[in-house]
């Protein structure tokens, strides 16, 4: 069992005070009495003057509140799963994750053009389950058909050019696995999202998008790049001179979006061809092409929730008190009924309100966050969790603070807001926190090493303590993805970041090496240099 708002058993501290107090009044009062009652007489002529009434009526009152007290705090075991309707449509994005789409001829380069555009294309369909899937030389779905906009939008964010472990660009593989998944929905006809440059150089993909018409699938296709194309570059450490991608003959490699590629794919399933450039994406087209697809309702199962077992103590305190207040008027008509019910009332009133305060508290400050303004979501966090008064809305709080903050880039804020986060006892926010240090750690070793846009001058090398920070924040994050593994063995994300991440470290320490070992080298040949010409000039 466990409590959502502990805070609340501070209250229970008054009771000791409370019987010390009392305890003293009764003896003061049973001395006074003595003095003009006799002792035979006195329990029949004074009520309540007895050790043991008195002792009796303190325990229930003490018991009464204490069982009250326990109420708010609202106690929890068990849970339940709380279903979730849709009625829409079932969509599948998918997005070219191949090295091809690193190339610039869109601002700031086409995966990220094609992230922006697949945000706004979400928020245009809200009634629409909606699932993500990121593809290159193979297809990997990263999140499944669901209403949840918040997974996608952070698995968007977080999608890169490893996020697909094999290389190349394989559009027929896409199309199968997305045909696949959306398959498995209820809905008699769906539709592919795909955004990519076109450059299918491994698969057949005008095959594998008609067969997928006839699953009732229905293919949109984005072209994502330009027709003059551009140059790809590769990835290099901060502070490395930029270098592009060449061919076995050493030239440049000319990525170009394959827009007649794409027509042809988008009509073999009945769908619709469009170009995404420096403006917004016309979701409005979109919006009328899946007109078409039919609708339906469709039960999602949302995450666990603890069930709330306050009912019980509150009930069990409040009969209590009852009971006193009862036997008082009984016996000596001391109380009116309407005053029982008026404190009964009384007693319940302060769950309701609290509960309020805690979906005030947050909802405001999520909604500055999903309208992208981080910088107000982030003071307004700190306002509340300054306000809040429960460990579990300030744990909520924390998280949404490091969400604000880790998409403000201040790396330094949320690790210190998905750190405070870990201190709460629910399992399932220690496992969110965990996660989420995880992504902060990796983003932050990550932006350390990207390279400069500007290629006309190199930069200096980073250092090799520099280095060595960056193995240790995503080191870290590895561990931090373990520990979130370990609470929820069922996070296929955090296992696919730590794959990732491994990688990245192997790829980072081998590039060190080649850097150590070049360095080893020109220094051996400037002594080799300058003792020839010491030679040279002895002769």
């Amino acid at each position: 069992m466990t409590f959502a708002d502990p805070v609340w058993f501070w209250g229970l501290t008054v009771i000791v005070p409370v019987i010390l107090i009392r305890s003293y009044a009764i003896g003061s009062k049973r001395d006074r009495t003595s003095a003009f009652v006799a002792e035979d007489l006195r329990n029949q002529l004074v009520y309540g003057t007895s050790r043991k009434s008195r002792a009796a009526r303190l325990t229930v009152l003490c018991l009464a509140y204490a069982l009250i007290i326990a109420a708010i705090a609202r106690p929890q075991w068990g849970s339940e799963e709380q279903p979730t309707f849709s009625k829409g449509r079932t969509v599948m994005l998918a997005i070219d994750a191949s090295r091809s789409m690193l190339a610039q001829d869109l601002t700031p380069n086409r995966l990220d053009r094609a992230k922006l555009a697949a945000y706004d294309l979400i928020e245009a369909l809200p009634d629409d389950l909606i699932g993500l899937m990121a593809f290159s030389g193979s297809a990997s779905v990263m999140v499944p058909i669901t209403p949840d906009r918040e997974a996608l939008r952070e698995s968007i964010n977080q999608l890169d050019t490893y996020a697909v472990a094999k290389g190349g660009t394989n559009l027929a593989e896409a199309i199968k696995q997305a045909n696949s998944t959306l398959k498995e929905s209820e809905a008699e006809s769906h539709a592919l999202v795909l955004f990519t440059d076109g450059e299918d150089l491994e698969g057949n993909a005008i095959n594998e998008a008609s067969k997928a018409s006839k699953d009732g699938t229905l293919i949109i296709a984005i072209g994502v790049g330009s027709e003059q194309g551009s140059v790809i570059p590769e990835r290099t450490i901060r502070g490395r001179k930029q270098t592009f991608i060449r061919d076995e003959n050493g030239e440049l490699v000319q990525s170009k979006l394959d827009a007649k590629a794409l027509e042809d794919i988008a009509k073999s399933a009945g769908g619709i061809f469009l170009r995404l450039d420096s403006k917004s994406l016309n979701s409005t087209i979109i919006q009328e092409a899946l007109a078409q697809l039919d609708t339906k309702e469709t039960e999602f199962r949302a995450q666990e929730t603890p069930t709330e077992r306050f009912v019980w103590p509150l009930s069990i305190g409040i009969s209590l008190i009852l009971g006193l207040l009862l036997s008082d008027l009984l016996k000596h008509s001391i109380m009116k009924p309407s005053k029982v019910a008026i404190l009964a009332i009384f007693l319940m009133a302060p769950t309701a309100p609290f509960q309020q305060a805690h979906a005030g508290a947050i909802s405001e400050s999520k909604a500055f966050y999903d309208a992208g303004n981080f910088d107000k979501a982030i003071k307004s966090y700190q306002s509340a969790i300054n306000e809040s008064k429960s460990n579990s809305q300030t744990a909520q709080l924390n998280l949404g603070l490091g969400a604000s903050a880790f998409s403000a880039n201040n790396h330094e804020l949320a690790l210190d807001s998905f750190s405070s986060a870990l201190l709460s006892e629910d399992k399932t926010v220690q496992s969110t926190a965990h996660y989420n240090l995880g992504n902060t750690l990796f983003r932050k070793g990550e932006e350390s090493l990207s390279s400069s846009n500007e290629t006309d001058q190199p930069e200096t090398p980073p250092s090799k303590e520099s280095i060595e920070n960056v193995i240790k924040d995503w080191e870290g994050a590895i561990e931090h993805y373990q520990s979130a593994l370990t609470i929820n063995p069922n996070n296929t994300n955090a296992q696919h970041n730590i794959d990732v991440v491994r990688k990245r470290l192997e790829e980072l320490k081998q590039d060190e090496q080649e850097s150590q070992d070049e360095q080893e080298s020109q220094d051996e040949q400037e002594s080799q240099d300058e003792q020839e010409s010491q030679d040279e000039q002895e002769s």
